[in-house]
């Protein structure tokens, strides 16, 4: 794939927001879970959840009737393709973020967004199996360092004084992990059927952020029709509305849109290799920020076994050959 050297440099910015806005979105919604109204109820990071999908819904679908295009996501939902997205959502979206959050709760935003970042080593491994997809020897070894880093992490000595339900947090982030991982394995499963698709399927033109919007209507209602009913978060969220704490979720939630337009615009430009590798950054961005915004340390242990799990991400995602062509092809 040939790169011009303006789309080169906008690919790294893009990917680079990527990592930045997710590892605030991180760090955010932990600091919001410490608000008095979330402070007793077991239901928060679900509540939290049902309102960062959902403002995500309604920010793509508002940017896309904008556009004039919204009518194509319910276009796409008729499709094979949409319908596999809608599944794919519904195991990785409630269960990704609802295991993501309260990893962030019981163990803090840095080991949970650090250890998060290998689903897609996971899903590789995954694709292995189930799709029969092949993997380098560089892949092996790039998901095996992360993997490593993501064991050191969750068996590190923390203080449990701070953090008594940590290793719980470290098992909520795993699930969060695996269902990441299988989403992106249907969703990529749907990908490759997308050419040899029904004639439904080839004539709707659909753009990453169709799916996208599928992905959190699919979430938003799961959340509000099956979770919060069964975890009584109702009342919770209405506290949330009440007091006002709803402009910060919104507010949030426009930091997770952001993510996923950026990766998908960094994908675009300078493939999906480096667009994924960039987005493990998020890791280093929710050390940075807690440390600045909720006052965690950083100890040289989380600092280091965050820098190898990103490591691992980066060697694993990244062809040294087809890094050093683009940049011949720059030159």
């Amino acid at each position: 794939m040939k790169i011009s050297r303006d789309n080169f440099r906008k690919g790294i910015m893009f990917g680079i927001l990527v990592g930045f806005a997710w590892g605030l979105d991180t760090v955010l919604m932990g600091k919001i879970g410490e608000a008095a109204i979330f402070a007793t109820s077991k239901a928060t990071p679900l509540v939290q959840a049902f309102f960062h999908d959902g403002f995500c819904f309604i920010w793509l679908a508002l940017i896309l009737l904008f556009r004039k295009d919204l009518i194509k996501v319910f276009k796409l939902m008729k499709t094979n393709n949409g319908k596999a997205t809608m599944i794919a959502a519904l195991i990785g979206a409630p269960i990704g973020m609802s295991g993501y959050l309260l990893g962030i709760r019981y163990a803090s935003a840095p080991y949970a967004s650090s250890i998060s970042v290998i689903y897609p080593g996971v899903g590789a491994i995954m694709s292995y199996f189930i799709l029969k997809e092949k993997l380098s020897l560089r892949a092996v070894v790039g998901i095996l360092i992360s993997l490593l880093g993501s064991a050191a992490l969750g068996y590190s000595k923390v203080d449990l004084t701070l953090y008594p339900d940590f290793y719980k947090g470290i098992a909520f982030t795993l699930l969060a992990v695996i269902g990441w991982a299988s989403e992106g394995v249907i969703i990529g499963y749907a990908m490759r059927k997308m050419k040899s698709g029904s004639e439904e399927d080839r004539e709707v033109e659909a753009k990453p952020i169709h799916f996208l919007t599928i992905r959190y209507l699919v979430s938003f209602i799961t959340y509000a029709v099956v979770i919060l009913p069964v975890v009584n978060g109702y009342g919770l969220a209405m506290q949330v509305i009440s007091t006002g704490t709803v402009v910060f979720m919104a507010g949030i939630a426009t930091l997770g849109v952001i993510t996923y337009l950026s990766w998908y615009k960094a994908v675009d430009l300078i493939g999906a290799a480096m667009g994924t590798a960039l987005n493990s950054t998020a890791a280093f961005w929710s050390v940075i920020f807690s440390a600045i915004l909720m006052g965690t340390e950083i100890t040289p242990y989380l600092a280091f076994w965050c820098f190898v799990i990103v490591l691992g991400v980066m060697i694993f995602a990244v062809d040294p050959k087809t890094l050093f062509n683009k940049e011949k092809e720059l030159n």
